[in-house]
């Protein structure tokens, strides 16, 4: 292919299908009018046309292309974006209304109420702000007597002490019974039931902040001696046609872990990458991943979607006016999913 080829990108390529196939009945009654039809192997499309079919063109020269290494991959969470929210105090737990799954919350937002009435072993911290209380009342009692010489320093201390020490055990938070979100977020998992009882330090939601997703790619062992000059990758996700570039998502590439890690399958080594969630992609999904190596320069290369294949022939449409398009045949090399090189 030559530099500064204009080619149709093909999600529209069904487009010349429908005005080839119209364009025959306007031709026999509307021929006067100039109507698209086909002149041979040129496909004549008017401006307004090709405006209404989403027919678009691309300018094809010389860049910048990647060897690629096919991989497979997962999509998380990254570490840093996840908080556990566990019980403070034993009791039964009520989730508030609409806490589910999927729910956002925002910082602070009610989660859970837990009553501990009940529960066996009684109120924990009920007797704890009792110590508190009691611990509280002796030093306001000792306090003056010290001031006219009827207690020693000694006891006066001890009656401090006793008060931090009782102060620092009871938490005003658990005798809220109140379970709120720290940060907003996304309601993740709920390891808990409605209703359930549970006690101090169980889990009880997990929120993560909508950011950084992570993609741990599964790499063949043959490849890593080329994983070092892997800068970036694109995905494809399940149920999706499109290929996604993690260079235009701040994607970083954090590291290669070893296959005898317990992170890599036997035979293969995991590479790790992180980027920011747009939204059009699911944490929890797999991929199929094209690693983007070394790179070679001066590689003529055309988007995959403007490529089609007609009885085993590859083509892409070369545009030559502004109303006419040809088929032009075209000798495919490596892919790297949004681009392949010719």
């Amino acid at each position: 292919m030559n530099r500064n080829i204009s080619t149709i990108l093909p999600c529209f390529v069904a487009a010349f299908a429908v005005m080839s196939c119209g364009s025959h009945n306007h031709a026999e009654s509307k021929e006067e009018e100039g109507h698209d039809h086909d002149h041979g192997e040129e496909i004549v499309i008017h401006p307004e046309e090709a405006e209404k079919f989403g027919i678009k063109t691309t300018v094809i020269a010389p860049a910048e292309f990647h060897n690629v290494i096919p991989a497979s991959g997962s999509i998380d969470y990254s570490p840093e974006s996840n908080i556990t929210i566990s019980s403070p105090v034993a009791g039964r737990l009520t989730f508030a209304s609409r806490i589910s799954v999927g729910t956002s919350v925002g910082a602070g937002q009610l989660i859970a109420d837990i009553r501990p009435d009940g529960v066996s072993g009684g109120n924990i911290d009920a007797a704890a702000k009792a110590r508190m209380e009691a611990a509280k009342r002796e030093l306001d009692r000792i306090t003056p007597l010290y001031d006219d010489g009827i207690v020693t320093a000694r006891d006066l201390n001890a009656a401090r002490l006793a008060y931090q020490e009782a102060k620092a055990a009871y938490s005003s938070a658990a005798a809220s019974g109140r379970i709120t979100s720290p940060i907003a977020g996304v309601v993740a998992a709920l390891p808990v039931t409605n209703n359930e009882i549970v006690s101090v330090g169980t889990p009880i939601a997990t929120v993560v902040r909508q950011g950084r997703l992570t993609l741990r790619v599964d790499v063949a062992e043959k490849y890593y001696p080329y994983l070092a000059g892997v800068t970036s990758c694109n995905i494809l996700t399940p149920g999706s046609d499109r290929w996604i570039a993690l260079s235009e998502l701040d994607g970083r590439k954090e590291g290669v872990v070893s296959g005898n890690s317990s992170e890599s399958r036997q035979g293969y080594v995991t590479m790790i990458f992180t980027f920011v969630n747009d939204g059009s992609i699911s944490p929890g999904a797999f991929a199929e991943v094209n690693l983007l190596s070394a790179p070679i320069q001066d590689i003529i290369s055309v988007p995959a979607e403007a490529v089609t294949e007609q009885q085993g022939q590859i083509f892409v449409y070369r545009r030559i006016d502004a109303h006419g398009y040809e088929k032009v045949p075209v000798v495919c090399g490596m892919p790297d999913g949004r681009m392949i090189e010719s």
